[in-house]
């Protein structure tokens, strides 16, 4: 009974140490990006990257400016600004940082914590090109009256030829275990889709109200 009330209470000392987190056992990492506000011509406008035909992952693509996290970022927030910095060749005082969205966890490894961000006026761009094609920027006033294609995207898995099938019963084949959407948005030339149109339509779905009455 005493080694046990030890370990109990050793126990709840260590969980009390910090909070729970999300277990990175499948090589799951995190990343943060910023979808930043801009003022145009045509009035508030959501700014988009085309990644660089040399990147290894998703080159050509078009995404939000960020990345991965680095040790030496004190917050998601500090990953999000110092990545739209570098790439859009910028400085921290010309982002007005907002808050934070609803972060992803997603199937391919990175959890992913967008932040919403007001770039200055007037503000002068010097893309980074081994990260940055090109940049453009769709107007608010068209992304809340455009509702997007949607698609959707079935999850499987199938157990490898070291799978101890004598144990649990598990297929032999894929296994279907969930299915999810995906939306794509069109401008001049332009696709939006995958986990940036995912963070786009949730930002417009969350602030539909707001738009409305401050755009329309």
């Amino acid at each position: 009974m005493e080694k046990t009330a030890e370990l109990i209470k050793q126990i709840t000392e260590r969980l009390n140490r910090r909070p729970a987190r999300i277990d990175k056992a499948d090589r799951l990492w995190d990343a943060a990006v910023l979808v930043p506000l801009i003022d145009t011509k045509q009035g508030p406008a959501v700014l988009f990257e085309v990644r660089a035909a040399g990147l290894g992952w998703q080159p050509g693509d078009v995404c939000f400016p960020g990345g991965r996290y680095e040790c030496g970022d004190d917050s998601f927030a500090k990953t999000a600004v110092r990545e739209t910095c570098e790439e859009l060749g910028i400085t921290e005082d010309k982002i007005e940082l907002c808050g934070e969205l609803d972060y992803l966890v997603t199937h391919m490894g990175p959890i992913i914590h967008p932040f919403v961000g007001r770039l200055a006026n007037e503000v002068k761009l010097d893309c980074n090109s081994d990260e940055v094609a090109e940049i453009f920027t769709v107007p608010l006033n068209f992304l809340l009256v455009s509702e997007p294609r949607v698609a959707h995207m079935e999850l499987a898995n199938r157990a490898t030829a070291d799978f101890p099938f004598d144990l649990p019963r598990h297929p032999h084949d894929w296994y279907k275990r969930k299915g999810y959407n995906i939306y794509f948005y069109e401008y001049q030339g332009h696709v939006i889709w995958g986990l940036t149109a995912r963070i786009l339509h949730g930002f417009i779905k969350r602030f539909h109200k707001e738009l409305q009455a401050n755009i329309l």
